[in-house]
């Protein structure tokens, strides 16, 4: 099959995949989600720019009259320190000092959010604020919200109330329901359209929708995920919009819930795959096509795969060691006694797994996308997403992806870029099953696990080299004179992301490298970073200076601006910049 993007059709692309959550908010408190944080933030471009952890609200104490915010502020540090954007649900129960189903507590609740807006905006500015999203409490349809819906409207009202009293003007949505069309969307819109807050008597104000939808249900088989299903479901939201309440209907939709299985907890080993990261790159396309370009506002997508855990949990990277934290997230019970007991972790690693590294390669994407023609992906399985920067320069993302979770098989996409006369340099990164992927190295060595305790384990070596295979691979790199034309393979499944700019013989500058010992599952281990520019297509080497000579120890290209290694170094740890064309900075020894 042929590919040739259409500029005649070209228009903007906004990156709207680049959020992430988890449950509960005590995991900012502990050192396992911070080194997670630490590395996420180091995709390049702010691949993941937003973070929607649940009850963050329950890290706020009830002291006498007042309340104690220590917590909640040190958690959100280590979200903004980090880099990230909160997607702030003000849920949670502070000191479980609020019955929702009695009387008289809306006009706390209001005092509560806008004490705690005051506070935000003191430590971290009133601009910063207002880049934040605030959302009503998560999936009110389902148990987490404990009282009926004319309480949720109550309380909706109050957090309006109290963010206008508290810093006007920041961004409010919801309802963030979990089923589709459920009775408390259908309240939670008429309220919103035609009623009146019961505080202030205006007519509630809402700035975005917001919803989740799905590829599958919960099952401990491996059922096959409906991608065009997800889109189709929140079509359904916005024709009841247009039909019921016109005024609401040009809101931005948000599905901030949207994987392909519900279940993050339960174990299904395509996540540990190049299926997972296939699967996301075409709901991503699925929703630019279907949605975007037939005019729905859709707004925000968002992976909730933030969580800890294992190989088939819906997580961005493998847990080796430490505690188990499963429980903890998927049975949640709120204990602040237990805190300090929680910034205590046994000793661990962590892996990062091919849904974190397609992030890497989305986040090359441009600013414009430019569609291409004869493609069906939905039913045949290729797709592409061809974009540009603003300098020219390409960037497009190939994918293979079925829904079936057993299929496999060869592809080959002739793709052909216009406007790409004179010299350009070309570079070819792939996630595929056909080399190994960090799951099928750390299965090759022997070190299985069941998906319970003990927790996984593997030696330095196997944590070496999984750490290698999670890294994209390099398929092609050269000149092209007069025209970009070649040939891709794309099995199933599989991504593989296209970068061809003009040709450039300019060595990058050289990085500026931190090192930071952290505790390993066997020991210290170090963790070397550095800042990254913006320039598409920049990788790293990360090597040892042993006797004056440096050697790369990664046999693939670094994309994020930060890497983990397991054991004695044995040498200094150094760094160097790689440019698309192969140019090289200096090697930079990293200090501590």
């Amino acid at each position: 099959m042929t590919v040739t993007p259409d500029l005649e059709r070209a228009h903007t692309l906004s990156r709207f995949w680049r959020g992430t959550g988890f449950s509960p908010g005590e995991l900012l408190l502990t050192p396992e989600m911070q080194r997670t944080l630490t590395l996420v933030a180091a995709t390049p471009r702010r691949g993941v720019q937003y973070l929607r952890p649940h009850f963050l609200l329950n890290l706020v104490r009830v002291r006498g009259a007042g309340y104690d915010f220590t917590l909640l502020e040190e958690a959100c540090d280590v979200m903004v320190e980090n880099g990230f954007t909160p997607f702030f649900e003000i849920m949670g129960n502070p000191s479980d000092s609020f019955d929702f189903t009695g009387q008289g507590w809306a006009p706390r609740w209001r005092d509560l959010v806008a004490e705690l807006v005051q506070r935000l905006a003191a430590r971290y500015g009133h601009a910063t604020l207002q880049d934040w999203y605030f959302e009503s409490w998560n999936e009110p349809d389902l148990p987490w919200w404990p009282a009926d819906a004319q309480a949720f409207l109550d309380y909706y009202d109050a957090c309006v109330a109290g963010l206008d009293a508290g810093l006007p003007g920041l961004r409010i949505g919801g309802p963030g329901t979990a089923r589709t069309l459920s009775p408390m969307f259908k309240a939670f819109v008429a309220h919103c359209d035609t009623g009146h807050n019961h505080l202030t008597g205006e007519r509630p104000r809402l700035d975005f929708i917001s919803i989740h939808e799905k590829g599958v249900g919960k099952s401990f088989e491996d059922i096959a995920p409906d991608s065009v299903g997800i889109c189709r479901r929140e079509m359904q939201a916005v024709d009841y919009l247009r039909a019921h309440h016109e005024r609401l209907a040009d809101l931005p939709l948000i599905n901030n819930e949207c994987d392909p299985q519900v279940g993050w907890w339960q174990h299904h080993t395509w996540r540990a795959t190049a299926y997972a990261p296939a699967m996301i790159t075409k709901i991503i396309d699925q929703h630019q096509r279907l949605m975007i370009d037939a005019g729905t506002p859709l707004a925000m997508l968002f992976n909730d795969n933030g969580f800890m855990g294992e190989w088939g949990q819906r997580t961005q990277f493998a847990l080796f060691g430490g505690r188990d934290v499963s429980k903890a997230q998927s049975e949640h019970v709120t204990d602040l006694d237990q805190v300090e007991r929680g910034r205590q972790a046994a000793p661990f690693s962590l892996v990062k797994k091919p849904a974190l590294t397609v992030m890497e390669l989305l986040a090359q994407l441009g600013e414009t996308r430019v569609p291409v023609k004869g493609l069906t992906p939905d039913t045949d399985g290729p797709g592409v997403l061809a974009t540009r920067h603003t300098d020219g320069s390409w960037a497009v993302m190939l994918y293979h992806s079925r829904d079936r979770t057993r299929l496999s098989g060869p592809a080959t996409v002739s793709l052909s870029l216009p406007e790409t006369e004179g010299a350009w340099d070309v570079l070819v990164l792939a996630l595929d099953d056909v080399d190994d992927n960090p799951f099928a190295v750390w299965e090759a060595g022997g070190h299985p696990r069941p998906p319970v305790a003990p927790k996984l384990s593997a030696p330095d070596a196997a944590l070496a080299d999984m750490r290698r295979a999670a890294e994209p691979r390099e398929r092609i790199a050269r000149r092209f004179v007069d025209g970009v034309s070649l040939d891709i393979d794309v099995p199933l499944p599989s991504v593989a992301l296209v970068l061809a700019r003009r040709a450039s013989d300019e060595a990058p500058d050289p990085p500026k490298p931190f090192l930071a010992r952290v505790p390993g599952v066997n020991g210290e281990e170090w963790l070397v970073s550095w800042p990254g520019p913006d320039e598409v297509g920049l990788r790293y080497d990360v090597g040892l200076e042993r006797n004056g000579t440096v050697t790369a120890i990664v046999d693939a290209p670094i994309l994020a601006n930060a890497y983990v290694m397991a054991g004695d170094p044995d040498g200094s740890i150094s760094v160097r910049a790689v440019s698309m064309s192969g140019r090289t900075s200096g090697w930079v020894r990293a200090r501590g």
